[in-house]
């Protein structure tokens, strides 16, 4: 019996210009998980959320194209 594979959580930062704020939202996700006011604040919160679930997360710069990101595997 072949086992599932899991998919892994990606979240990603994006400037949301209606509101004016840095999001994080998990890929998939109807709604942003948190908004921040800049970009900067925003890093660490991604970084722990995939982290604590050997995700990965991706910077949007404000044209909306990936900046950087990063990938955590399971210990």
């Amino acid at each position: 019996m072949e086992a599932k594979k899991e998919l892994k959580a990606v979240w990603h930062i994006t400037k949301d210009k209606e509101k004016d704020k840095w999001r994080v939202y998990r890929e998939g996700a109807e709604r942003a998980t948190i908004l921040f006011d800049t970009q900067k604040e925003a890093i660490p919160y991604a970084r722990d959320l995939a982290k604590k679930n050997s995700g990965t997360f991706y910077i949007h710069g404000e044209n909306g194209k990936i900046r950087d990101g990063k990938g955590y595997k399971e210990k």
